[in-house]
């Protein structure tokens, strides 16, 4: 065996590691391991301390072999690391090109050791001898691997026989040795007893291989001594460290067991031969999670701290959280942790002119997660005459085996009648529904007109739910729509021609109107045009409770992709109300919901493909209505308003989830990272980039309306109750994995206000003494004498008195006038000339 090299200063391999908490060495302290140079690549971890050179203890036979001379030992670089006779620094030696090629972990002294010296310093000493600083030892293993353990953490292994050789020049095959994070106190750079530089300041473990937990090298590889390729890559960010890992049974990793995008190998250089992988960390089953280091930011305020969760709710907010093990840390350095997205109107798996939403509730929600948004209201719409109670059951049927994120419903009113009413009653106050929806458009199909809109509203009030309206003028709508297809005009660009902006603002101030006839808080859905919003703007200004939501779609594109040539890519765009062409329109609303005018932001997501849009090629009437979005709202959102410079971060929770949380009455569960709230927390980054595209979304739609636009603000990270569901691009989800959400009713966001006006806006009653003087008879004429004549019976049947027509003529064949019986005068006399008085004078 040839000697080891002496230690050269700078090539450390590992600098991210504490000095080891075992020992005190009497130099400046230096880094866990120095260098490993000379080609070769490779570690070995061992359960016993074998030394090399001449003085070399507890060698293979069991023996203790002595240096040549008067029995003590020779020093060489093999000794103990609190060998004071040199300045070692370090808690392993360092081994160099001399032939020698592997790092040896020293674990528990077994049998066939050397007994402890007590008197003397070079003896290697157990880790458990001095566990005081044990939290600083492997505080964080970053990268591939998944667990590490050494030491005092490894149970204790039988002695090796006596008569096994020497293995330093066998091959390294450290896949015995599990590598484990989640127990770990304290991430690296957070040890205090490390004053590493920056540019020094590397994780232990970067990648291994790709991610996997195993490492084993052959020999062939071990001895290599030219062009080395790396073990270890450097990744400085913590979010892009190793690709992620295939999904077990319970989880589905992306669309239907998609294969993984990362390469084969983490590391660049020839391949390394690994053993079959161990099962990854299942992300689904982590109850207990610490995000470390970002700035939180709620609808009021932004702040620095860090998170506890457990059990899927918020435990711990602040600095220097003290938390039990096995928490799983999540770096958050330089990123945003904001609430999970709200998104208040989807339409997933709904049964719509005669076919059904592409995107069931599996996808939806899937999607959902994948761009940060970690709760939906979706829509139980019943058909014309059909039991609420009934549609409600079958939309719970639907929704319950497959959300993977929580959600909850709004229910509409397709028809009125006292069952309805009876039916609106059972549902506030038994299934936990506190909205319901009712539409002014779809005439024969869902659209109420108004005295079964004002006794709907009415019931609504008296329950103490929000009244829901989708604004658009049915009737005229239906008349517009003969008229174009008259005039041949079957494509796309009919939907918007008969659906003008004026019929959206009619339809939004006739709801406002009505709402506040019965003063009850109205909400109106999607708002896509500037008048329909000025309508609800005043309306908010005059002091009436009305809400107004505009879509991702409205802020994030506009209409004039009607009138594209590709009938498909024009069709894709239709939905109801239609997009405005006016290309101003989105940064419009933009700034109405950064001013609060408009108060927060749904998708109105109900997904079609090009097969599905296609049952209107030669009826523009007939093509299914609507649009993706539930996947991009947060990050279009996030580039036309945070990153255009129309919102802050505050405003940009606010109106993506805050809001919404409290209209609808489940804030502070959710819609604040707050002690007690649901673990639903968006990790954002907001110098990240990401380019949308239907190649990479994660919907089932074929086409999606914001293609190819660049949005600067990317989730990186997304936890719903809890639980790790979307983490450096991959999902980890679970069908049915999401819980319904009942809401309470008389949210206090809607009806604060509304029941103080009840009670000091009351009709008001004015007491006098009645009235017991005559009784005008209708069909009477007054006496000429001015006295009122007795009151007589009318007699139904008798004629009205006749009067003097106005329009008969003055003249008369026989030349006698109607006025003759009127004296004329011969003259008249002129008081003032021809043009009137003059107005000068000269007195």
């Amino acid at each position: 065996m040839a000697d080891k090299l002496p230690i050269k200063a700078g090539e450390s391999v590992f600098q991210s590691v504490n000095q080891s908490p075992r020992h005190k060495p009497e130099v400046k302290k230096s880094s866990f391991f120095v260098a490993v140079e000379g080609g070769g690549n490779s570690l070995k971890f061992s359960e016993e301390r074998e030394t090399h050179g001449n003085g070399r203890r507890g060698s293979g036979n069991g023996e203790e072999r002595r240096g040549s001379g008067s029995g003590t030992s020779t020093p060489d670089s093999s000794a103990s690391p609190r060998r004071p006779r040199k300045p070692m620094g370090s808690f392993f030696n360092t081994v160099e090109a001399g032939g020698h090629d592997t790092v040896q972990f020293p674990s528990e002294r077994g049998e066939g050791r050397p007994k402890r010296n007590n008197g003397r310093d070079d003896v290697y000493q157990s880790p458990r001898r001095n566990p005081k600083p044990k939290s600083s030892f492997f505080a964080t293993v970053e990268g591939g691997g998944n667990s590490l353990q050494f030491d005092s953490e490894k149970p204790k292994k039988p002695a090796k026989p006596a008569n096994v050789p020497d293995v330093s020049d066998s091959p390294i095959d450290v896949t015995d040795v599990p590598i484990d994070v989640t127990d770990a106190p304290a991430t690296v750079t957070d040890s205090p007893k490390k004053t590493t530089p920056e540019s020094a300041a590397q994780p232990l473990f970067d990648r291994v291989d790709g991610g996997k937990s195993t490492l084993e090298v052959s020999e062939t590889q071990a001895n290599r001594t030219k062009n080395p390729s790396p073990v270890f890559d450097t990744i400085a960010d913590h979010t892009k460290r190793s690709p992620r890992h295939s999904a077990n049974p319970l989880t589905h990793s992306d669309d239907e067991a998609e294969p993984s995008k990362s390469s084969e190998n983490g590391v660049d250089g020839p391949a390394v031969e690994t053993k079959p992988k161990k099962e990854p960390v299942d992300w689904t089953a982590q109850t207990r999670l610490l995000i470390k280091g970002g700035k939180v930011v709620n609808a009021d305020q932004q702040f620095f701290a860090d998170i506890y969760i457990e059990d899927g709710v918020i435990r711990q907010l602040g600095d220097n959280l003290i938390t039990p093990g096995g928490a799983k840390v999540i770096d958050a350095k330089g990123k945003l942790v904001m609430p999970g997205g709200i998104d208040t109107h989807t339409h997933l798996q709904m049964p719509f002119m005669g076919t059904i939403a592409i995107d069931d509730f599996y996808h939806g929600t899937k999607a959902a997660v994948a761009g940060g948004t970690t709760m939906i209201i979706d829509h139980c719409i019943p058909q014309k005459n059909q039991s609420l109670l009934e549609a409600y059951d079958q939309w719970r049927g639907w929704a319950d085996p497959k959300v993977c994120c929580d959600y909850s419903m709004h229910v509409a009113i397709t028809w009125w009648s006292d069952q309805v009413k009876e039916e609106v009653e059972t549902i506030c106050k038994e299934k936990g529904v506190n909205s319901f929806k009712m539409f002014l458009a779809y005439k024969g199909i869902f659209q109420l007109n108004d005295t079964e809109l004002y006794k709907a509203m009415t019931c609504l009030k008296e329950n103490g739910a929000l009244a829901l309206v989708h604004a658009e003028n049915g009737d005229i709508i239906d008349e517009n729509c003969k008229k174009l297809m008259d005039l041949g005009i079957t494509g796309p660009e009919g939907h918007l021609q008969s659906r003008p902006e004026e019929i959206e603002a009619e339809a939004t101030q006739r709801a406002i109107v009505i709402a506040n006839q019965v003063n009850c808080p109205l909400y109106v859905v999607h708002v896509m045009s500037k008048s329909a919003a000025d309508c609800i703007s005043v309306a908010r200004k005059e002091g009436k409770v009305v809400f107004g939501e505009p879509i991702a779609a409205g802020l994030g594109t506009d209409g004039t992709h009607y009138f594209n040539n590709d009938w498909c890519h024009a069709a894709a765009h239709v939905m109801g109300p239609p997009l405005r062409p006016d290309p101003t329109t989105p940064g419009y609303l933009m700034d109405l919901l950064a001013n609060n005018d408009l108060q927060l932001t749904g998708t109105d997501n109900c997904t079609f493909t090009k097969d599905q849009k296609a049952m209107g090629k030669d009826n523009f009437t007939k093509i299914p209505n609507g649009v993706n979005g539930v996947e991009d709202r947060m990050s279009v959102i996030w580039e036309k308003g945070v990153h255009s410079g129309k919102l802050d971060p505050c405003r940009f929770v606010a109106v993506t989830s805050t809001n919404a949380a409290k209209i609808f009455n489940f804030y502070p569960r959710k819609g604040v990272i707050q002690v007690g709230s649901d673990a639903d927390i968006v990790i954002w980054d907001p110098e990240a980039t990401r380019k949308i595209s239907k190649e990479t979304h994660h919907q089932k739609v074929d086409f999606n309306i914001f293609e190819d636009m660049v949005c600067h603000g990317v989730p990186i990270t997304t936890i719903s109750n809890g639980r790790v569901v979307w983490d450096d691009e991959q999902l980890h989800v679970t069908q049915g994995a999401g819980r319904f959400i009942a809401r309470s009713l008389h949210a206090p966001e809607a009806y604060s206000r509304v029941l103080v006006r009840d009670k000091v806006n009351q009709p008001i009653r004015v007491p006098r003494d009645g009235y017991d003087g005559p009784v005008w008879k209708a069909g009477t004429q007054p006496p000429k004498d001015g006295k009122r004549p007795p009151p007589m019976a009318m007699d139904p049947d008798a004629p009205l008195p006749t009067r003097r027509d106005l329009h008969a003529s003055g003249f008369s064949l026989s030349g006698s006038q109607i006025d003759d019986r009127v004296k004329h005068k011969a003259s008249h006399k002129v008081l003032a000339p021809p043009g009137g008085k003059s107005s000068f004078s000269f007195s």
